[in-house]
């Protein structure tokens, strides 16, 4: 395999990367302040005395969906990164591990996720 085989495979595992970390927590911080929102306005409800919010059952039900959450943004990325490693020029490093993914796609999602 040519040097510029390895650029280019890095280098675009890097960008797809980077777009996809800036996204996500993009909207992960639209959703934090929609739900940060919905729960106020029960809190404020519930202080007027017009709902009966029952708190316990509320938070088993967050930490329910939270869980399974991430455990489907584990298996999308898992998807996303071997389906990006099958489709793309890649070249075999050590242990068969792809340079995209290695040197590219995983760093270029951290830099998205701390720059978005």
């Amino acid at each position: 395999m040519s040097i510029e085989n390895l650029v280019f495979s890095a280098g675009g595992g890097f960008i797809f990367g980077a777009v996809a970390g800036y996204a996500l927590k993009k909207v992960m911080k639209i959703a934090a302040v929609v739900i940060g929102l919905f729960v106020v306005g029960l809190s404020y409800l519930s202080y007027k005395g017009w709902i009966d919010v029952k708190w316990i059952e509320l938070e088993n039900a967050t930490k329910t969906t939270l869980t399974n959450v991430a455990g489907q943004v584990g298996h999308a990325l898992n998807n996303t990164a071997s389906q990006f490693a099958a489709h793309s020029i890649t070249v075999e490093a050590v242990a068969g591990f792809p340079v995209a993914a290695a040197f590219g796609f995983m760093p270029g999602l951290l830099l998205g996720l701390r720059k978005g």
